[in-house]
């Protein structure tokens, strides 16, 4: 089993590589709407995370991701209202 400190490091390089593919995520782009290149980013991006789950799927992939964009939107929803009052 791998330490912390090494999980920690290497969902910075999953977040960093997942912010390398816009498709994946900025929803305004022209690549977000296009399949075949959301497609072949999973799949060089699988190969990532297979690094640490060597059995993962695309699937297993997209449920992770989904996941911490949930993560992340909740987290931003309560630390927003926050900076509003600390700004105040």
């Amino acid at each position: 089993m791998a330490s912390s400190k090494e999980e920690k490091k290497f969902i910075l390089e999953v977040t960093e590589t997942y912010h390398g593919f816009p498709e994946l995520w900025k929803v305004k782009s022209k690549e977000y709407s296009d399949r075949e290149k959301k497609e072949a980013a999973y799949d060089t991006f699988v190969l990532k995370y297979k690094e640490w789950y060597t059995e993962a799927t695309k699937d297993d992939l997209k449920k992770k991701l989904n996941a911490m964009r949930t993560s992340f939107r909740r987290l931003a929803l309560l630390v927003h209202p926050l900076r509003t009052l600390a700004t105040n």
